[in-house]
This record gives structure tokens, C-alpha cells and sequence, in this order.
């Protein structure tokens, strides 16, 4: 996660092919195999157990000023303890009630739960005002469970190993203990008492740091977990579900890390691993306040030193753990124009300890996490600080950054997925006038804010995997993604909000548990990349995909590796991150290309109402490009462009749920029988409806049913709001 830019100009931008090798939506004449067989990544010598050695006692590594990481850069850092304010993780502190829990015990979650705490929470010391301590160490959860043994009312969760899906997400899910348990230092009432004293998540990121989860986004290679992006995004999210702020007090170093990759050195690679191997942070700075989401107007200098080397003179604005990194990445001018004039360089303790950092900005969401303004006078920077080549430090940034806005919708889907889950224990559990209220009127806002959940899960998990397999195409995907995640997850939000009534707005109960949701969810918008930066992207690249194909070598491979939710797949290669705007993205292409086989499939389903949904989505996305062409060749014309653009990824967001309806021949996604496509009409439905600018309550409501079916469904299962099972630890919500 980082600060919020960018431009919708791409620094190394191709799209002049475009006009050169049109492709439209009209089925490729051929098709090409994936550009790499899946594999699992290849294992870094020693394994995961390595990583805990290496925290330990790290070996030395050059590093870009080529000293010695573990000599010169790492002994000025602090320890884990201290890196969060100055303030002692695990320092005893007065007992204070929680913000979460209503007078007279009542959980976050509503009237159903019993707030009385566990036997093992009563043993539990404090850390904070409200927030127990952390738990047991080793194997067992907060309310002393073991990692992946039974609890009583729990039903059990996968090991790893044990054949489910994403095993390491609900290892970790299990590890983390019930959230609803109001004792759990890792459950709903400890984040809201955490967020409403602005506090960092000092135990709850040290136990995250235990499990591994900052190094899910370093390739294996390196010494990392990460194997399938995808993985990935469903470890975040179980523990983002829980608090939102975990993600950039633990998983912020991605974007600088991604960047070196792309671009850097063997051995400014070797050091950023390093560095989040030790539990450090790498911060990634790039906006500035002036410029807002134009980096190209970005000023801060980098300037070359009389004696050799560089020197900074500028500011940075709003970077993430700006007042608290221990190393950052800096994209700063070089020339005086164009998007070729900046450069990347890596700075570490060394150098970060002659930088002035200015106090954090207070926040709306995410409290507790620094968002602060790095300020450099004349800072000294070493030659082999700068990562890549002079010059191409954008270009690298921006590459890097297709990668950091797919793994932030994690925490859009996690904050959307407690929102609902909230309001779903509520409406099931809450009397009025000796009625439920989960009555006949409030099942269409259900269905409504799942379907739109499912819709945002469905496409990240499909860009998770795009981007491993076809990093060069996957520039289009990424911003999408984005776009669709943050848009669909706050409405979901905000229907989940207005079903708990006067409880929405009260600051206990579930009121207070939702509301943190919302506000973190609407920080994410924001970060990483602008809503207008997206849309401008998207815009850009739309038009080219007007026109039929004229070149074989642009058809799609097999697609259905695009939605192989948790098969493996080949080592992440950042290098290949690419920013030309060619007409190649696998998404648009392989569903002009297997559109019909997918409403013949659904129709031989018994599912002739899907049929029509995507053979509805094939028109209005053929309509969409074509009018973006037109308003390219004539702007005062038609609708406008970003309007187009943000019809054209809710469109490719309804194409993502066939394909991926579509792989799975023989398995029913989100708890669905085998083929079942009720999910999916109710996907495509409400996208459409979003897309075509209706209001989605007016769609009809047998369309919408299924949608309140499979999210009551999985919660009462219970297992995660996502397409394939990942049972978590909470205990089963009312009937």
C-alpha cells in the first residue's frame, strides 16, 4: 500500500501499435497456448523455515550503497517493539472497557452472541486500553486453540496439506481465533477499541509477522511465501477482515519491493528481501502535494553531487509509514520534462536518518497508521542507490504498481466481507414487533451486497492470476480491477450499513464495527492509484478494441488458467510487468472468443437466464468499445470517455464471472451445486444494471434471490465471501 498518485500517462507507453494491430471483440481467428505452463514456483534453498533463521541472524548482503545489510544497514533500525511510535508492544497498561461491546455485554455483532469470554480470555493480560494481549505463541490461537486443531462449536479448519483450496488462508484464519469473541486480540471488538484511540496494531502485526504473511507478496526465490498471487490475496484478506490497518502495518514495503524487482539489482533485490525478512518496512514514495495525481508536475529534485553520487531536495507527501520505515524508495526528477525525466533510488537507515520526517496527517481510516511527508534538503544519496537506469524510475514505479492495486483490494473484499457478515447476524438474530427483521424487504439489500461482493471477489481472484501468467498483458487487468473492487465493495458496504437501521450510526455494537469498515474501505480508493487515473487508463485503452483482430499472435490462450482458483502456477516474473497499451488483455479477448460457448453451456445447465445475462454482457461491452472509438475520433460527440471507461470494467467484471463460471465444469462456486449459475445471474444482473446506469434494486428480483442464498449460505457455514471454500474460525452465525 502507498500514497495516492498517478497520471494517466504511462512513461514507456506503446500505443501507437494499437492503430497499428487493431483487435476487437469479434472472436480471434486462432488461438495460442499460455505463455508459461503452470508450475509451482521454484522453492528457495532451505525452505519457509529458512526465513525465522534469517530473522535471527541475517547473512550480509550488498546493498545498493553496497554495504553490508546486515552490518551497516540493519543494526540502526529498531526492533519490532520499538518501530511503532516508540512504544513497547507488549507493555502492561490498566484494563479499560471496549468501544465495541454495549452496556450490558452485548458483542460487536448484535443481541445473538454471547459476550461472556472464554475461560482462556479470562486468563488473558492487557496490552492496551480494551485490547487483551496477545496470545499463546507457537501453535495456538488467541482463545488456546490449536492452529489447525477443533475448537468446541468450531468446526474443524484445513491444515495445509489437507487438500483445501487456499490451506494457508485458513490455517491462518484458525490461528487468529473466533473474531467475534469479544476477548480475541485479534477479533472485531479489539480493532474498533484499537481505532478509536488511533493506535497501531503492535500485537496483532507481531503475531501476523509470526505466520509470514509480510513476506506473501516476496517471491520464494528470495526467500518469500509467495507462490500464487491468489494465495495471497485470501491470507491478506482473513487477516484484513479482521482490521483493515493490518495491511499497511505489515504488507506496506510491497510497492517498493515490487518496484526493485522490476528494475533493480541483483543485490538492491537481495537487501529490500532482507530488510522484510527482519520485519522492516520499505516505504514508497512518489505524490507530492502540489501535483496530485499528475506525477509528471512532481518536483522534487534528485541532482547530481559534486563529489560523486546524488543529492535530494524536495518533499514527499502522505507516505505510508513515512514517520516509521526503516528504508524507502524515492522517485524523484531528473530532467526537466516528460515522463522519462524521473529516477528511482533506494535509501536506507543510513540515508533515511538525514531526512526530516514531518509529523502524520490524522486520517479517517486506518487509524494508527502513519501517513507522513518525508522532506529532503540537499540529502546525500550514493551512486548505486539508484534502482534501474537514470531516467527510468516512473516507468519502473508504474510497473510495479499493476501489482500493488490488485493485492489493495484485499482489503476492499476483507472490509466488505465483515460489513455483510455483520449485518447478516443482525438482521437473523434481531427481533422487532416480535418479527425478524431479516424479513422479505431486507433480502433484496442482501442480495444486493453480495452480489456485488461476489463480483468484486470473482475478478481479483482472476487478476491474482492473470498476473502471474501474463505479467506483459496484464496493465488493462490491473487498473479494472481497481476500479470495480473499490467501486462494488463501498456499495456493498453502504447497503450493509443501512441494514442495521439506528444501529448504523450508534459507536457500539455493529454499528462501530461497520463503520470502521467503510471508513478503511474508502482509503483505499485512493491509494496507490487515483480514481481518475484509473479511469483515464482504462479510457486510453478501450478504443483499441473496436476493430477485429489482424494478428493471430494477439489471440488468447486458454483462459480457463485464468480462473484455475489455486492451481499453481509459474514464478512471478516482475520484470516482465509491462506498460504498452496494446489490445492483449486475455480477459476481453478470450470472452469475445468463448462468449457463445458459455450461454450454450449455461442453457444445456438449465440456466437459460445466465444465458441471456452474458449474451446481454457481449452486446453491451461490443457497444461500449465502439462508442469509446467514436469518442476518441471525435470528442464533442457521444457519451464521455471516463463515463465509458466505468461501464466498460463493470462490463469486464461480468466477462470475468462467465470465464470463471465457465472453468469450473462439474463445481459449484460459492456453495452452489455442481454447475449451479444462480450466483451468476445474480453477478450479471446487478453489473449490468451498474453498468447501464440503472439503479440495481430495480432488477428483478428472482435474478437477485440466489445471491442472498449463497452469502446466508457460506456464513452459516462458516466460510469466507470467495467462489471455492475457506472455512474460517468464527463460530456459526444464527440460522
Amino acid at each position: 500500500m502507498t500514497t495516492p498518485p498517478t497520471a494517466a500517462e504511462r512513461p514507456d507507453d506503446k500505443s501507437g501499435q494499437a492503430t497499428a494491430h487493431p483487435v476487437g471483440l469479434t472472436p480471434p481467428a486462432a488461438a495460442e497456448r499460455p505463455d508459461a505452463t503452470p508450475a509451482a514456483a521454484a522453492e528457495h534453498p532451505g525452505g519457509a523455515s529458512a526465513i525465522a533463521e534469517r530473522r535471527a541472524g541475517l547473512p550480509a548482503a550488498e546493498g545498493p550503497d553496497g554495504a553490508s545489510v546486515a552490518v551497516e544497514r540493519l543494526d540502526a533500525v529498531p526492533t519490532a517493539a520499538e518501530r511503532s511510535h516508540g512504544a513497547s508492544a507488549t507493555a502492561e497498561r490498566p484494563a479499560g472497557p471496549s468501544a465495541a461491546l454495549r452496556p450490558g455485554g452485548w458483542s460487536v455483532a448484535g443481541e445473538w452472541r454471547d459476550a461472556s469470554p472464554a475461560p482462556a480470555e479470562q486468563a488473558q493480560s492487557t496490552s492496551g486500553a480494551g485490547e487483551p494481549a496477545a496470545g499463546p505463541s507457537g501453535g495456538e490461537g488467541p482463545d488456546g486453540a490449536s492452529a489447525v486443531g477443533e475448537r468446541p462449536g468450531v468446526p474443524a479448519v484445513a491444515a495445509e496439506g489437507s487438500g483445501a483450496v487456499f490451506p494457508g488462508a485458513e490455517s491462518l484464519d484458525v490461528l487468529l481465533g473466533d473474531p467475534w469473541r469479544v476477548g480475541n486480540p485479534y477479533g472485531f471488538a479489539a480493532a474498533v477499541a484499537r481505532d478509536g484511540r488511533a493506535e497501531f496494531p503492535h500485537a496483532f502485526a507481531e503475531r501476523l509477522e509470526s505466520a509470514d504473511l509480510p513476506l506473501a507478496h516476496v517471491p520464494a526465490g528470495l526467500g518469500g511465501t509467495l507462490t500464487g498471487l491468489d494465495d495471497t490475496l485470501q491470507r491478506v484478506r482473513v487477516a484484513a477482515r479482521r482490521d483493515a490497518a493490518v495491511m499497511p502495518a505489515t504488507l506496506l514495503s510491497c510497492a517498493a519491493v515490487a518496484t526493485v524487482l522490476a528494475a533493480g539489482t541483483p543485490g538492491q533485490a537481495r537487501a529490500v528481501a532482507d530488510w522484510v525478512h527482519a520485519g522492516r518496512t520499505v516505504a514508497f514514495a512518489l505524490s507530492e502535494e502540489h501535483a496530485g495525481s499528475d506525477v509528471l508536475a512532481n518536483t522534487c529534485r534528485l541532482e547530481e553531487a559534486p563529489g560523486g553520487g546524488f543529492t535530494l531536495t524536495g518533499s514527499k507527501w502522505l507516505v505510508g509509514r513515512g514517520a516509521t520505515a526503516h528504508a524507502a524508495l524515492v522517485v524523484a526528477r531528473t530532467a526537466p520534462r516528460g515522463p522519462a525525466a524521473f529516477t528511482a533510488v533506494l535509501l536506507g537507515p543510513r540515508e533515511l536518518a538525514r531526512v526530516r520526517r514531518a509529523a502524520a496527517h490524522p486520517v479517517t481510516g486506518m487509524r494508527g497508521i502513519d501517513f507522513a511527508d518525508l522532506v529532503f534538503d540537499g540529502t546525500p544519496v550514493p551512486a548505486d542507490a539508484v534502482v534501474g537506469a537514470v531516467g527510468g524510475g516512473l516507468a519502473a514505479a508504474m510497473r510495479a504498481q499493476q501489482l500493488v492495486r490488485l493485492l489493495s483490494t484485499a482489503a476492499c473484499l476483507a472490509t466488505a466481507d465483515t460489513a455483510l457478515r455483520t449485518a447478516l447476524r443482525f438482521t437473523r438474530s434481531r427481533k422487532a414487533a416480535g418479527a425478524a427483521v431479516a424479513a422479505a424487504h431486507t433480502e433484496r439489500d442482501i442480495a444486493l451486497a453480495g452480489a456485488e461482493l461476489m463480483a468484486a471477489d470473482v475478478l481479483s481472484l482472476t487478476a491474482a492470476r492473470y498476473a502471474q501468467l501474463s505479467p506483459g498483458t496484464f496493465g488493462l487487468c490491473s487498473h479494472v480491477v481497481k476500479r470495480v473492487a473499490t467501486r462494488l465493495t463501498a456499495s456493498s458496504i453502504a447497503r450493509s450499513r443501512g441494514l442495521l437501521g439506528a444501529r448504523g450510526f450508534l459507536a457500539d455494537g455493529p454499528g462501530s464495527v461497520v463503520d470502521k469498515a467503510q471508513r478503511d474501505n474508502a482509503v483505499v480508493e485512493s491509494i496507490d492509484t487515483s480514481p481518475l487515473g484509473v479511469l483515464r487508463a482504462v479510457a486510453a485503452q478501450l478504443p483499441a478494441y473496436a476493430e477485429p483482430p489482424q494478428d493471430a499472435r494477439t489471440a488468447p490462450p486458454d483462459v480457463r488458467a485464468l480462473c484455475a482458483y489455486g492451481e499453481p502456477l509459474p514464478a512471478l516474473d516482475h520484470t516482465a510487468l509491462d506498460l504498452a497499451a496494446r489490445p492483449r488483455d486475455r480477459v476481453l479477448l478470450g470472452f469475445a472468443e468463448h462468449a457463445a460457448t458459455v450461454a450454450a453451456r449455461l442453457e444445456e445447465c438449465g440456466a437459460p437466464r445466465a444465458a441471456e445475462l452474458v449474451r446481454e454482457v457481449r452486446a453491451a461491452l461490443a457497444a461500449t468499445v465502439a462508442a469509446a472509438a467514436d469518442a476518441r475520433r471525435d470528442r464533442a460527440a457521444g457519451p464521455e470517455p471516463l463515463d465509458l471507461a466505468d461501464s466498460g470494467c463493470l462490463l469486464y467484471a461480468a466477462a470475468a464471472a462467465a470465464l470463471a463460471w465457465w472453468a469450473h465444469p462439474g463445481r459449484g462456486l460459492y456453495g452452489e451445486r455442481p454447475d449451479g449459475a444462480g450466483w451468476l445471474t445474480a453477478v450479471l444482473a446487478v453489473l449490468l444494471a451498474h453498468a447501464d446506469g440503472r439503479d440495481p434494486r430495480r432488477v428483478p428480483a428472482g435474478d437477485l434471490a440466489p445471491a442472498a442464498e449463497a452469502v446466508t449460505r457460506l456464513d452459516a457455514d462458516p466460510q469466507l465471501f470467495t467462489a471455492l471454500p475457506v472455512r474460517l474460525s468464527d463460530a456459526p452465525g444464527p440460522a
